[in-house]
């Protein structure tokens, strides 16, 4: 029988392992060809035998996870692999794995506490997802580029149109609509307006990116799909324990939310902290590499694209394409990656660049 008080916690290990599964070679690497990116030199983690085993006991103590007794020490447990393995390859460290362990580990952390308590955490930890998702699209190459690259996709208008276009600052109603809802999911008396709209934003931005519109990136689907879902369970339990006072600065779990998703996020803006741990994403501002080859080079499976008679891999396409998940956004770990490819390819030139300022086109 399910408990509807742990539907959350149950919500939160499906997404998880459906992630996983989308993105089974990031984990099980063996046939992948995009590297991995170790953050310690161990030889000890580079062995396939060990990360199978890690791989198995994370996914087990999930899947352990879904019983209430014993579930916190299953979650530990779990948590310690996923560490493990993110030092064995930064590119575990997913916005949306950071996130869904970081609220299994907060739950767990709180299970003796109320209901009302634990609704206040999820939605502090959720407020500055929202917040800081929006803050980081407060740009100009979000507004000028990245936003009129997804109407691009269904024809609408191309870039060269946009920059023409008199209301293009109309894109910055995004950041404002993500940072809005931050605030609508923290004020007890909006969060109505807050559930909706953020399965307004949600509903978009699959409509955007998923298979009726770009066809792109489809592990962040799950995302979506998994942050309506929490919105959703959050409201409902929060209407079920309206009219109850919580004193969040005597909770541990507040503290440690407000610091991880609101306070320490704030760093990216003087780039202290992670794109990815501060909810950098489809921004405009984060690093990405081509490499330039010859175009009579043999490659197969590998997506070119072609501008001005130059031809060139984008580094986090062929990531998408190869281990479904983009490359770990900081620089240091492009170069790495770059690095160790270029030795095969022979490349010409490795250019950094953050956003497609003019259209391109896919040759393979």
């Amino acid at each position: 029988m399910i408990a509807k008080d742990n539907i959350l916690r149950y919500v939160l290990i499906i997404s998880f392992l459906a992630c996983m599964a989308m993105a089974n070679k990031l984990w099980l690497g063996s046939s992948r060809i995009i590297p991995e990116v170790a953050l310690v030199n161990a030889d000890f983690l580079a062995s396939n035998a060990l990360q199978y085993a890690l791989v198995g006991m994370l996914v087990l103590s999930l899947l352990f996870s879904f019983l209430n007794r014993y579930y916190t020490y299953c979650i530990g447990i779990a948590a310690s692999c996923f560490f493990i393995l993110v030092l064995d390859d930064i590119n575990r460290l997913q916005s949306y794995y950071y996130q869904f362990m970081a609220m299994l580990v907060l739950l767990a952390s709180m299970h003796k506490k109320s209901t009302s308590q634990k609704i206040l955490v999820m939605y502090v930890l959720m407020a500055g997802i929202y917040f800081h998702s929006g803050l980081s699209k407060w740009n100009d190459n979000f507004v000028h580029f990245v936003f009129p690259n997804m109407l691009y996709a269904f024809q609408y208008i191309s870039l060269e149109t946009w920059q023409e276009f008199s209301l293009k600052e109309i894109a910055y109603s995004i950041p404002i609509l993500e940072m809005t809802l931050a605030a609508l999911i923290l004020i007890p008396s909006t969060r109505k307006a807050g559930l909706i709209t953020a399965i307004v934003l949600h509903l978009a931005i699959l409509y955007v990116i998923g298979p009726f519109g770009l066809s792109w990136n489809s592990i962040v689907w799950i995302w979506n799909i998994a942050m309506i879902a929490f919105n959703v369970i959050l409201y409902l339990q929060h209407e079920k324990t309206k009219g109850k006072v919580v004193k969040p600065f005597k909770l541990i779990g507040f503290w440690i939310a407000l610091l991880l998703f609101g306070l320490l996020p704030l760093l990216n803006l003087i780039d202290k902290w992670d794109n990815y741990l501060s909810f950098n994403l489809y921004t405009g501002t984060t690093p990405n590499v081509q490499l330039h080859i010859d175009q009579a080079s043999q490659l197969e499976d590998i997506p070119l694209f072609y501008i001005e008679q130059d031809t060139f891999i984008d580094l986090n396409v062929w990531a998408l394409q190869d281990i479904q998940t983009a490359i770990y956004a900081e620089k240091w770990v492009f170069d790495h990656i770059s690095k160790q490819i270029c030795q095969e390819l022979d490349c010409k030139q490795v250019t950094h660049f953050q956003v497609y300022k003019e259209s391109i086109d896919y040759i393979n």
